[in-house]
């Protein structure tokens, strides 16, 4: 009987001695802190797994770390040799990584995504960490949806809606089975319409950032003071808003953010 992919991949941190991981800004402690993600004691994998979000994504901060640490990420998350708990946050991490929306510069500035009045993203002064990292997530996550293949899971969806454009179709039929809220819970099935909706690449409407903001107080009052970047792209609104979902779904459970008729808000209408 042959194993699954997951299983035979190589092991995830293949080559991480040979990366400069002190030079590279932000760097330092990478490679410890992946070490302990996948083999240290449970307590021990938590409190790594943090300090890898705080050191490679700094307040939505993206680094050259960053960039150069995704190719492992995605060997662990795409590996059953690591423990499921920290696979998932790494999963996460990969998700919110390309979602960044700020990056460093090479004098240690930060600069942030930023759009014209026809949408379209300016472009950024090299070396432009936000895009490299996106890029290189995007191109590892196939090996990552092969991974959890037919898994009705919150990090699924995370992925799915921060790279649409490679999400496989065995993914798009899980987000089509969480999607119905009678099976679901009502956060995950959330994330999963999101998903949905951008790999579907279906038009971003104002009712259905509306629809999608209303079941999480802080979405919500985000999209009422119209608290984005000038410009920003409703699909992009979207991609941050499923993400929430997807992570309050897997980490906070519903008390953060299932709807109820008392709030004076219509029940959510967002349709795969």
């Amino acid at each position: 009987m042959e194993l699954p992919p997951a299983w035979q991949r190589p092991d995830p941190l293949r080559g991480l001695e040979d990366m400069p991981w002190s030079v590279l800004a932000h760097g330092a402690g990478v490679d410890d802190l992946m070490r302990r993600v996948v083999h240290g004691e449970r307590v021990t994998r938590e409190v790594a797994c943090q300090a890898l979000v705080d050191r490679l994504l700094v307040d939505d901060t993206v680094s050259e770390a960053s960039v150069w640490a995704v190719p492992f990420l995605v060997e662990m998350g795409a590996s059953y040799r690591v423990p499921a708990d920290s696979r998932d946050r790494v999963i996460f991490l990969l998700a919110a990584l390309a979602l960044a929306s700020w990056g460093f510069t090479d004098d240690g500035k930060r600069t942030r995504r930023r759009w014209n009045a026809l949408g379209r993203e300016l472009p950024r002064r090299p070396p432009d960490w936000i895009t490299q990292t996106r890029y290189e997530v995007a191109k590892g996550a196939p090996k990552v949806f092969e991974a959890l293949a037919g898994a009705e899971v919150a990090c699924s969806m995370a992925l799915a809606i921060a790279v649409p454009e490679v999400v496989p179709r065995h993914v798009v039929a899980v987000a089509e089975d969480l999607s119905s809220a009678d099976r679901s819970p009502r956060l995950l099935a959330l994330a999963a319409r999101v998903a949905l909706h951008l790999v579907c690449d279906t038009p971003v409407t104002p009712a259905l950032l509306r629809a999608t903001a209303q079941c999480n107080p802080d979405l919500m009052r985000a999209y009422r003071d119209k608290a984005y970047p000038p410009h920003q792209p409703p699909a992009v609104t979207l991609q941050l808003m499923g993400y929430r979902y997807a992570f309050l779904a897997a980490y906070e459970g519903p008390a953060y953010g299932d709807c109820s008729p008392s709030n004076g808000e219509e029940g959510v209408t967002i349709r795969p």
